[in-house]
């Protein structure tokens, strides 16, 4: 059985969703490179903070008494860029928002290693090789975060845990 690996995420709602996919047709698969797999939009998120592969009981006791505000955040995506070397294509934000970046920090809570930066991003296809990728940018996609979940990965498998739904008010 895989280990499996915690983490809070936002899921786009269906108009979102529905851009992202647009977008990731605009642009053409013959900027795919070779061999390239599209992550499956049911499993597209943000992933907001890692929690890593800790045993989520006693994370339970935080998790209680845990407020979810500043939300909801709008984040304004308006990139394509890639990580590792060209291997992850993404669609996302070339820094999070102020709200968002705060809301982190509250986690972040002495974990130096996770204090690095943040690029809010949605993978949305993978390389089996390294590419050189430009960064481009593309028409702004605002989405602003009304749910957070607690999810689950394990074998490659997402299991929501625990759902927020966030209001402004």
């Amino acid at each position: 059985m895989a280990e499996a690996h915690f983490f809070f995420a936002a899921w786009p709602p269906e108009d979102v969703l529905s851009s992202l996919r647009q977008r990731l047709a605009n642009l053409g698969q013959q900027d795919w490179p070779p061999g390239s797999r599209c992550e499956l939009p049911m499993r597209w998120h943000l992933t907001l903070y890692y929690l890593g592969t800790a045993d989520p009981k006693p994370l339970q006791s935080r998790l209680d008494a845990w407020r979810p505000g500043p939300f909801p955040i709008t984040v304004t995506f308006d990139r394509i860029g890639a990580f590792h070397g060209g291997r992850v294509l993404w669609i996302g934000a070339p820094e999070a928002p102020t709200a968002l970046q705060q809301w982190r920090q509250g986690w972040l809570a002495g974990d130096s290693a996770k204090a690095g930066p943040f690029v809010p991003h949605v993978t949305v296809l993978r390389a089996p090789r390294p590419r050189p990728w430009v960064e481009r940018v593309m028409a702004p996609l605002p989405w602003t975060l009304r749910e957070l979940t607690l999810v689950a990965s394990s074998g490659g498998h997402y299991t929501v845990l625990h759902r927020w739904q966030m209001s402004s008010g």
